[in-house]
């Protein structure tokens, strides 16, 4: 990756936390310190440069040898800041280091120079702006591609449950279509993924991983290759299913200990023919075959650990929790896409993923995911339809209802963010399915 994301990723976290889940961060105390100031017993609260160049499976952590600053050193490591209330301060004669602030104080300063720029360049970003494609044209293009991902995870599908060798000569053109959409307009796939759907198909979550990893390592600043490499994984990781029993897709219900056995092959069935398959590069194979290995053991099927998994996977495993979660293709039902993002953020916080991946992710889905049915504080009812990335809280949104039940007659989009209604803003995520928040089922989105 090319540069780090962690300050951006925090603030987003603390947002997504303080509107969804009503929680604070504990108040810190930071130290910001060069390289040659580190010693055994201090604190990492965050490096200056990316999560996939650390020596470590995490940034977060205590030094607890000279070994562990010479890695730091090694990988690039100049500037870092330390957790004095988890671990040691500098000797209290040092005057080299920078005041000590608070967690808050530390994130809003320390953004690195590129980010700086960008916000100081508003003209820049205007023009940028302008130059985006309007969200329903590009909407146009998303569904034509998603229609071809479909068809052509359907054709990869059939080629693993044969046996044959899989050639990616004709799905390499797919990538760089989605990343050109992406640059005219970043939520139409996005939009696309979010849609109900009828049926639960491979072809579907084929497509759902491809559209959350493509902006999500665009977002993480990976490198083209590893761009590339994530969308073939995206396309091919689940292929396996083709050859298990169709009823096991979408079953909502436990697994027997039989069924999660059989599940649990899906990745060496793929495993098997990408073996064959002589274009599929090297790591494209890695990902597939390990992206169901958690670093502490407890994935599967070769319960990989530590170094053993490789890095670029959480990304991949990432994309594929948030659409299987979303649209129910296991043996649970679906969920509400903040409900999901909750959930990843509390399997970041218990170390199966990065908090930086898994923040990266809620910034790319917005607080309130594209198509979330919302309740404002005026009492309407709406569907989320655009995200503004730089007021997360604030979307655009097409209302439903109006405060007093009655359904409305004619669409009115409402940018809560230009609203003349200074105070109205999102109150809360309401559930699509309730009958008594949705009576016309009219937020159930099943179309575009």
């Amino acid at each position: 990756m090319k540069s780090s994301c962690k300050f951006q990723s925090n603030s987003v976290l603390q947002i997504f936390l303080f509107a969804e889940l009503q929680y604070i961060l504990p108040h810190m105390c930071i130290r910001k310190i060069s390289i040659d100031q580190l010693s055994p017993g201090m604190f990492i609260y965050e490096l200056d440069i990316p999560w996939l160049q650390s020596p470590f499976l995490r940034h977060r952590r205590k030094i607890n040898s000279e070994k562990d600053v010479l890695l730091l050193k090694k990988a690039g490591v100049k500037e870092l800041f330390v957790d004095l209330q988890r671990g040691d301060d500098l000797p209290s004669e040092n005057t080299q280091a920078e005041p000590i602030k608070t967690e808050a104080e530390t994130e809003s300063a320390a953004a690195p120079e590129s980010e700086n720029k960008v916000s100081n360049s508003s003209s820049e970003q205007k023009t940028d702006e302008q130059e985006k494609i309007l969200l329903n044209e590009e909407l146009k293009v998303a569904k034509v591609l998603q229609g071809k991902i479909g068809k052509v995870v359907h054709q990869l599908g059939n080629l693993v449950k044969a046996g044959k060798p899989i050639s990616v000569t004709t799905i390499t053109p797919l990538i760089d279509e989605a990343k050109a959409s992406l640059v005219r307009n970043d939520q139409a796939l996005l939009t696309m993924l979010h849609l109900h759907r009828q049926d639960l198909k491979l072809s579907d979550h084929g497509f759902g991983v491809f559209a959350v990893v493509l902006p999500l390592a665009i977002r993480l600043q990976c490198t083209e290759e590893q761009i590339n490499d994530l969308g073939l994984a995206a396309l091919l990781h689940d292929t396996g299913w083709a050859r298990l029993p169709v009823h096991l897709l979408g079953k909502n219900k436990a697994y027997t200990s039989a069924e999660q056995k059989l599940v649990q092959q899906h990745p060496e069935i793929v495993e098997k023919v990408l073996i064959k398959s002589a274009d599929v590069p090297d790591n494209v194979k890695k990902l597939v075959k390990q992206h169901h290995e958690l670093s502490d053991g407890s994935g599967y099927p070769k319960q990989l650990k530590n170094d053993q998994v490789l890095e670029l996977v959480e990304i991949l495993q990432v994309a594929d929790f948030y659409d299987e979660h979303l649209h129910g293709l296991t043996d649970k039902p679906g969920m509400l896409p903040v409900n999901v993002l909750k959930q990843l953020y509390q399997s970041a916080k218990k170390g199966l993923f990065r908090e930086a991946v898994v923040s990266e992710l809620i910034h790319v889905m917005g607080i309130y995911p594209l198509t979330s049915a919302v309740k404002l504080n005026s009492g309407e009812k709406a569907l989320v339809v655009e995200i503004d990335k730089q007021k997360p809280l604030l979307p655009q949104v097409k209302i439903i209802y109006e405060a007093n039940g009655d359904r409305c007659m004619s669409e009115r989009i409402v940018d809560l963010a230009q609203s003349d209604q200074d105070n109205l803003r999102v109150a809360g995520v309401i559930e699509p399915l309730d009958k008594k928040e949705d009576p016309f089922g009219l937020l159930k989105v099943t179309h575009v």
